[in-house]
């Protein structure tokens, strides 16, 4: 059957595009073959980059990673990381605060656009990789990929020269909206805000501990979080929360509903474990859910550390269209998060869960998840439910015919 193109609205091209190059140990699950990977790709002459490190599969001992050159190992999540002494000895004298709470997993989410600078820094991104970025996830896929984490007006400069503005969703912190004048500001369609972390970094506020202790981090209190809020709707922007556990989705509800009218869109990211009274409350207050199908693995991954009735309350999305009535491609909308992108792991995750409460329907997913229509390209979609996969070819109009 025949499907439009992706239209990821959660994702950081920005970000990604930037570090395409860098290896990724995402699928790799053995540590041995992780150290394989990395000393081949290390160069010796500047501060490397790994993504995909998942620490439920293994973690990293000081010795193995000093043996290589300056190299920095981004957890999955995004929200954490490690690196070894080469690479603190080079980048100290630039980021000192960061690398001095660089285990203060607390620290790190109420100061997240410092961690992103910190990466982004290292790998500066140029219109040539943007370019060759957005060219990637369309033989992935993906037409349109929103920007949650916009570095400041001369990402959007970036953008321009790309010719790419069309193709994404410009969101930006609080920090980054604070220096921009009001022509810049004008470019920004809202302002993305974290209430809490992230399971792979055992960040995210559940109300219950993880499996490990760890309770999880609420970045605001109440009357900071509603003051953001507030200063969103003055700015006349919308607004986007991060919120993945259960107690930071209600803290991010109540404070709509403390505010009242005036912002000019709600959105609350990823909501993994929203209770069905949360969901009930959020579509009366006009919040639309953007939320992640490839996340509900993490159901399988993070059994390590999530108390078990958290593995099957991910990504409640039958609950949350047959219950409470939230409609795919009105109110509630799906992206990837870039983890991964593409066609193939979204949709084999949306029909193939690992639990029957996290299925979506085909046409669920086409319509929250797609573009508009088939101008740009289509997806021809093969699905095997046998074996629980799919095969995607996909087709671009705009340039060349692409096979996956």
């Amino acid at each position: 059957m025949i499907i439009p193109l992706l239209k990821d609205h959660h994702t950081h091209p920005w970000l990604y595009s930037s570090l395409a190059s860098c290896p990724d140990i995402r699928f790799v699950e053995e540590k041995r073959k992780a150290l394989e990977i990395i000393a081949d790709k290390c160069a010796s002459d500047e501060v490397n980059v790994v993504l995909g490190w998942n620490d439920s599969l293994y973690d990293f001992s000081p010795v193995e990673l000093n043996a290589f050159p300056p190299l920095v190992i981004m957890n999955t999540s995004l929200h954490y990381f490690d690196m070894n002494q080469p690479a603190v000895d080079r980048l100290s004298p630039g980021f000192p605060e960061l690398l001095a709470n660089r285990g203060n997993r607390e620290w790190i989410e109420r100061n997240g656009a410092q961690l992103f600078g910190f990466i982004m820094g290292i790998m500066p991104c140029t219109a040539l990789r943007l370019t060759s970025f957005f060219a990637s996830l369309a033989r992935l896929g993906v037409w349109y990929a929103e920007e949650m984490t916009m570095g400041g007006a001369a990402a959007i400069d970036v953008f321009a020269a790309a010719n790419l503005t069309s193709r994404t969703l410009f969101w930006a912190d609080a920090t980054t909206c604070g220096g921009l004048g009001e022509e810049e500001l004008a470019r920004v369609h809202g302002l993305k805000l974290f209430t809490d972390g992230a399971l792979g970094a055992r960040t995210a506020r559940l109300s219950q501990c993880f499996l490990s202790g760890e309770k999880g981090v609420l970045v605001y209190t109440d009357a900071e979080l509603l003051d953001l809020l507030s200063w969103s709707a003055e700015l006349g922007k919308a607004v986007a929360i991060h919120a993945i556990g259960d107690v930071a989705v209600d803290q991010a509800v109540n404070a709509v509903a403390r505010l009242g009218k005036g912002l000019q869109e709600t959105r609350l990211e990823h909501c993994q474990f929203i209770s069905r009274e949360s969901a009930v409350r959020a579509k009366s207050l006009g919040i639309v859910l953007c939320m992640q199908p490839n996340f509900s693995f993490e159901s399988t991954c993070y059994r390590d550390r999530l108390p078990g009735q958290y593995l099957e309350r991910n990504n409640p999305f039958r609950m949350l269209i047959d219950e409470v009535g939230y409609v795919p491609g009105k109110d509630l909308l799906f992206g990837s998060d870039g983890m991964p992108h593409g066609v193939q792991y979204a949709l084999e995750s949306a029909l193939f869960p690992p639990f029957p409460g996290q299925v979506l329907k085909l046409e669920e997913f086409v319509a929250g998840y797609c573009m508009p229509n088939l101008e740009n390209g289509f997806i021809d979609v093969a699905i095997n439910c046998e074996n629980r996969k799919i095969i995607a070819d996909i087709t671009l109009k705009r340039d060349n015919l692409y096979k996956l």
